[in-house]
């Protein structure tokens, strides 16, 4: 049994505390927050993070608080016309593809955790170096601004802002919104939305390409009044939608280079601290999911350097393939060139009309992996 510290209870902090405390260790949470909480938001759960909730014992708990996103929509913001739909099941299977309530999910990790005897340090700002002689392992979960990151890579202290901003939001679904996810292009900017809690509210995010001069997380509120102006050209039904816009949350996107130091010693980095992602896959809480299971296992069964080094040649080259289709997404997104949006726009079409199934061909390398079936 070894004695290990988790700083940070999110998505990646919760999910391998509890993976590590169901293997038999002693594991302590150590949160700056004074209770778990999450900001109301959506969040997407594909198969290959779906996986590690079956793994944790949440498969069932997850679907009864979900909804199965059966089909991708990609639509013009002008009047909201069909551009593509392809059917998520042609190419996953019997596997599931989740959409939730991201609050909804924490508790559930939450409560998994607990159940599993992790014991919690809350309103406690944790710092790895002082723990790092009374554990045998210290996790860094502490998200895209991680102290833990800045001490294992001073050199990469600091986010590189990447000019775009966000906005969350939730509102009533009264929309005649499909069951699944649609993706709304415009130029410089996009909306996905998709429904949540048994289809009663619509997640929307909202993202614009834009210098900002500085970078903060997503808590931070936003006057409704302006993203209705700012978004005010997207028609259909998504345009009465962000009329009904009453509470948003702002954040200044940022990335990091994937950092030189995953470890040192036996403080290892995890999620969002190892590796901070633009939402242009949404991907992120499904790279954690994966990061926990494989650092479960290295951990559970290898010493320090052993883990740290299977760990990286593990989820390197995953990763830095993730990194590459997000920053290929972020200008298909937001086409701005009339002819260049005209040409993918008949493109995607012609798709639709002849071989749509075929647009899920791309994704089988991310959502078909299953973390679980690996020889770790």
């Amino acid at each position: 049994m070894l004695k290990i510290a988790v700083i940070g209870a999110g998505v990646s902090g919760l999910s391998v505390a509890s993976l590590l405390a169901k293997a038999g260790h002693k594991v302590s949470v150590f949160e700056k927050n004074q209770r778990i909480r999450e900001v109301g938001a959506g969040i997407q759960i594909s198969p290959n993070g779906f996986c590690v909730l079956k793994e944790i014992g949440l498969s069932k708990k997850v679907i009864q608080t979900s909804i199965c996103n059966k089909s991708i929509l990609i639509c013009d913001y002008q009047n909201g016309q069909k551009l593509l739909q392809f059917d998520q099941s042609s190419v996953l299977g019997k596997e599931n593809f989740r959409l939730l309530h991201r609050a909804d999910l924490i508790n559930l990790l939450y409560r998994s955790a607990v159940s599993n005897k992790v014991s919690f340090n809350l309103g406690y700002t944790a710092d790895a170096k002082s723990l790092r002689d009374q554990y045998s392992f210290v996790i860094g979960a502490d998200g895209v601004h991680s102290t833990t990151r800045s001490l294992l890579n001073p050199q990469q202290s600091k986010n590189r802002r990447s000019d775009y901003f966000a906005w969350r939001s939730v509102v009533p679904n009264k929309f005649n919104h499909h069951s699944g996810v649609r993706l709304t292009i415009a130029p410089n900017k996009h909306i996905v939305s998709y429904p949540v809690r048994g289809s009663d509210q619509l997640n929307l995010v909202l993202i614009q390409e834009s210098e900002n001069d500085e970078i903060f997380e997503w808590s931070r509120k936003e006057k409704p009044e302006n993203i209705k102006n700012l978004f005010s050209e997207f028609g259909g039904d998504l345009g009465d939608a962000l009329k009904s816009v009453e509470t948003v949350h702002k954040w200044g996107l940022s990335s990091q280079d994937i950092p030189s130091n995953w470890a040192i010693d036996n403080i290892f980095l995890i999620g969002d601290a190892l590796h901070p992602m633009l939402p242009f896959l949404a991907q992120g809480a499904n790279s954690a999911l994966e990061d926990a299971f494989i650092l479960a296992k290295l951990i559970t069964f290898h010493e320090p350097s052993k883990a740290a080094e299977k760990y990286i040649e593990i989820r390197k080259p995953r990763l830095l393939r993730l990194m590459k289709a997000i920053k290929n997404n972020a200008w298909k997104f937001h086409l701005e060139h009339s002819l260049f949006r005209i040409g993918a726009h008949s493109g995607l079409s012609l798709l639709d009309k002849t071989f749509p199934q075929s647009a899920n061909l791309p994704f089988r390398w991310l959502y078909n992996y299953d973390v679980t079936n690996l020889n770790i």
